[in-house]
């Protein structure tokens, strides 16, 4: 497999630990909060997997970006920094 030369595997964890610090303050309640939190924690289960295996990272982060889109479809910047996340990850995926 061809890996993206902006994919770090560095970049991801720092994103993770923004994003998870950024949702301690969101409300449990809220379904697509505790998704998003799910998704992140599977992500963060890939990364200490030793290897972090690109391809199942990028796939996670891949689902991950789609949560936040949705998200911010449903809530403007109510819960997170949405849009910042989520050009982030393209970034990171090589997708912008």
């Amino acid at each position: 497999m061809t890996t993206n030369d902006n994919f770090s595997l560095d970049r991801v964890r720092n994103l993770v630990a923004a994003m998870e610090q950024e949702l301690a303050g969101a409300p449990a309640d809220r379904p697509d909060v505790q998704a998003l939190r799910q998704e992140i924690d599977h992500l963060k289960q890939l990364l200490a997997a030793g290897d972090g295996e690109h391809v199942l990272v990028k796939e996670k982060l891949h689902t991950v970006r789609g949560t936040l889109q949705d998200m911010t479809a449903r809530v403007e910047s109510e819960v997170l920094q949405d849009s910042r996340y989520i050009a982030e990850i393209g970034r990171i995926l090589g997708l912008v």
